[in-house]
Formats: structure tokens, C-alpha cells, sequence
């Protein structure tokens, strides 16, 4: 398995960088959907960003690629108030389970790359829902502290708790996987121009 070197990690965190502009652009477009908009979130910030998630697979695609992005991802997020360690275990932990299925090559097949952000983002959504699930007193009175209204709570627990926390997870795997294939459709033709000239420039050396 491929170890990160330093030029990989400054790459990671320059398309962490655009990936964090459609993160945001998914959040704000979220708020349009209310409190489900709010649940599937990272569904909508994956199905924009998608095209990040597949150019990092090509010009990285060694393992820590994705827990490298999520970690800075949670670092931002956490800076600007909205750190929850539920939130940022569920995540990180996901973020490991996609760089298993997906960064062994730039050459991983596209529909594992897919699947890896579907489960990279289900777990950035889980961060609300299995509180819900699990321990949904403490959740509310954590973020209530936070300044969120008990309104507010009442509204994000109906929509990720039970059947509604099933479909929310179910609706973030699908759109993250859409989000691939698209950027995938969006940027297939600069991909195989790059990967196949840094292949024969890898050949030539090796000659």
C-alpha cells in the first residue's frame, strides 16, 4: 500500500480547500429542504463535491487521502463553533472505512470510489442521527446550550429519528454515489488524458 509523501498531503489539502466551497454551498442549499434538508446535508455537499472526491482518487489514491480530508474537515467546522465529538467519531471513522475500500491506486475502479463516498458522507450524517437514535436527551441539551432553540431540536430529531434517520442515511449514500459518477462524467476525458501520460512517464523511468 502507497504511503502519503509530503507533496500528497499539501494536494489533499488544497482540493480539501474546494471541497470546503461546495461544502458550504450544499450546506446553505440544504436550509431550502428544512430539517430533513438539514439531515441530508453531506448528501448534498457529496453530490456537489463528488468531482473533488474522484480527482483526489486519480491524482493521490494513497491510503489517508480521505481520513486526511475529513480530519481537516472537522478541524474548519470545529474552528467555526460547530464541533460535536459524536459528530467527528462517526466521521473520521467512515473516513477510514472509504480509504480501505478506496485508496490503494489512482486507478481504483469509479464505483469504488462511489461506494467510499457514500460511506464517508453517511457517517458525516450520522453524527446527527445517532444521537437521535442512542442518547437523544443529551443531544438536545447539548445543542441547546449551543444556543439552538428547543423548536429547532424538536424538528431535527423528527427528522433523523428511526425510520426517518434510516431514510436520511439512505438518501446521503445515494446522492454521494450520484456525486462520483457525475464528476466522474464531468471530468473523464481530463482523467484518462493525465493518468495515461503519468503512466508512460512512470514506464519511461522505470526503462
Amino acid at each position: 500500500m502507497k504511503k502519503l509523501k509530503i507533496k500528497d498531503v499539501v494536494l489533499v489539502a488544497l482540493l480539501t480547500a474546494l471541497y470546503m466551497v461546495f461544502y458550504m454551498v450544499g450546506a446553505m442549499g440544504s436550509m431550502l429542504f428544512g430539517a430533513f434538508g438539514h439531515a441530508i446535508s453531506p448528501g448534498i455537499c457529496a453530490f456537489l463535491g463528488g468531482s473533488v472526491i474522484l480527482f483526489m482518487s486519480r491524482k493521490v489514491g494513497r491510503f489517508g487521502q480521505y481520513t486526511i480530508m475529513v480530519a481537516i474537515v472537522m478541524l474548519l467546522c470545529a474552528l467555526m463553533g460547530g464541533g460535536y465529538l459524536p459528530w467527528l467519531i462517526t466521521s473520521m471513522v467512515s473516513a477510514v472505512l472509504a480509504d480501505l475500500i478506496a485508496s490503494g491506486s489512482n486507478r481504483t475502479p469509479v464505483w469504488r470510489v462511489a461506494v467510499a463516498s457514500g460511506i464517508m458522507h453517511v457517517g458525516q450524517a450520522w453524527g446527527a442521527i445517532i444521537p437521535s437514535w442512542f442518547f437523544l436527551e443529551q443531544y438536545k441539551k447539548d445543542w441547546i446550550a449551543r444556543g439552538q432553540s428547543p423548536k429547532e431540536m424538536d424538528s431535527m430529531v423528527k427528522a433523523t429519528q428511526g425510520i426517518m434517520g434510516g431514510l436520511a442515511s439512505v438518501v446521503v449514500f445515494l446522492l454521494a454515489f450520484a456525486g462520483v459518477w457525475l464528476g466522474y462524467y464531468i471530468l473523464r476525458k481530463h482523467l484518462e488524458k493525465t493518468i495515461g501520460s503519468d503512466v508512460k512517464e512512470g514506464q519511461g523511468k522505470a526503462a
